[in-house]
């Protein structure tokens, strides 16, 4: 059984590890020629983290990352708005991590076997008959019995199998950085997502003298940013909150701060067709207000390779793993969507804020614990 991956990110790589730990051999295709350290940061949630845990790189993940003992919605000055303690572990000890894209990337690629990981190879189309599916990559092309599009939001595998399929802009633009410096003590451990009027600004450690930031304002789509006025023109959005922030923008490399409009992908009926499947933000992505692009992706992995092993290795095998994901990916990108919304309303803000004040901690776990739960497949 051959089985293509088509896209080695956080995904594509999980998923081959996955099947893997299920002892199904599978070849990731990349199309870049290296895997560079670019990214920024990433909020790892319990449930993303139970995966990684089943697929053996708990501790490995452990030493490159910081566990966050509070992630919190404060006001520009970092005031927190929740009462209480905000919970940001599952009932099994997970708490949340924050750690370098690209690091997590690198453990991942690690962790598989040698030659898994197809690097150079960029996908152009493919041609499914009855017997296999031909895959055209720029430089030569392959024969799968079944192939996962695990290529991201912008998915090539997708424009061709659902050519009608679109992503929706949510009038919202998101700069990402690492920034090199220490935090002071009181804010080191901590995740904080800090609202102003029409701007938002979130960070934590990824190391000890390394900090991920983001920060969201309403923007028109698909314009650039001059790289040598980028840090002041953010340094002035931020001019009113906490003093910490404009020290953390101006300590990051201006050539390396990412601009990303951001958007999600308008429902699909469909995730599969005959034996291709998408997984990942290829088939569901989802504005980053929940903190669970890359944990629903992994997610995908850990089912998608269980029901394999399960040997449904068919049709069907995609028609299962949709019935098992979409009530989950559809809350999530879903509740994301209101969320970013929400956060640049006037209104939506201070109902969100009454709303995080009065909601009892009893609610909230029940909340969570429905999101960081995983599927019974065993």
């Amino acid at each position: 059984m051959d089985i293509a991956i088509i896209g080695g990110g956080i995904a594509g790589l999980t998923t081959a590890l996955a099947l893997k730990n299920e002892g199904i051999s599978s070849i990731v295709y990349e199309r870049a020629n290296q895997l560079n350290e670019v990214g920024a940061g990433i909020w790892l949630q319990p449930n993303a983290l139970k995966v990684l845990n089943h697929l053996g790189l708990r501790e490995k993940i452990l030493e490159n990352a910081v566990q966050l003992d509070r992630v919190d919605i404060t006001d520009s000055q970092l005031n927190s708005f929740q009462n209480g303690n905000a919970i940001v572990q599952d009932n099994e000890g997970n708490k949340i991590l924050s750690i370098h894209r690209a690091k997590l990337q690198q453990l991942l690629f690690e962790a598989l076997p040698k030659d898994t990981v197809k690097l150079g190879h960029e996908f152009k189309s493919f041609t499914q008959n009855s017997s296999k599916i031909e895959l055209e990559f720029d430089h030569t092309s392959i024969d799968a019995d079944y192939v996962l599009g695990a290529d991201g939001i912008n998915s090539k595998l997708r424009k061709q199998l659902f050519p009608k399929s679109a992503l929706r802009h949510s009038g919202q633009t998101c700069w990402r950085g690492i920034a090199k410096i220490s935090l002071p003590k009181e804010l080191q451990n901590l995740g904080r997502e800090a609202w102003g009027y029409n701007v938002r600004f979130g960070f934590s450690q990824v190391s000890e003298d390394l900090v991920y930031w983001f920060s969201v304002a309403k923007a028109k789509p698909f314009q650039k940013d001059d790289k040598s006025k980028i840090k002041g023109q953010l340094s002035e959005k931020f001019r009113k909150f906490h003093p910490i922030v404009n020290q953390i923008i101006n300590a990051t490399d201006e050539q390396k701060i990412i601009r990303g409009d951001l958007m999600d992908l308008r429902r699909l009926d469909k995730w599969h067709h005959q034996y291709i499947a998408l997984i990942g933000d290829a088939a569901h992505a989802t504005t980053p207000n929940m903190g669970q692009g890359a944990g629903q992706g992994i997610e995908d992995a850990y089912v998608m390779a269980k029901l394999f092993s399960q040997n449904q290795a068919s049709e069907k095998l995609f028609e299962t793993f949709e019935s098992l994901r979409r009530e989950k990916v559809d809350y999530v990108v879903n509740n994301s969507w209101r969320f970013g919304k929400m956060a640049h309303s006037p209104f939506g803000r201070l109902l969100m804020k009454t709303v995080m004040k009065v909601t009892p901690p009893s609610v909230l776990s029940k909340q969570v614990d429905k999101l960081y739960s995983l599927p019974k497949l065993e």
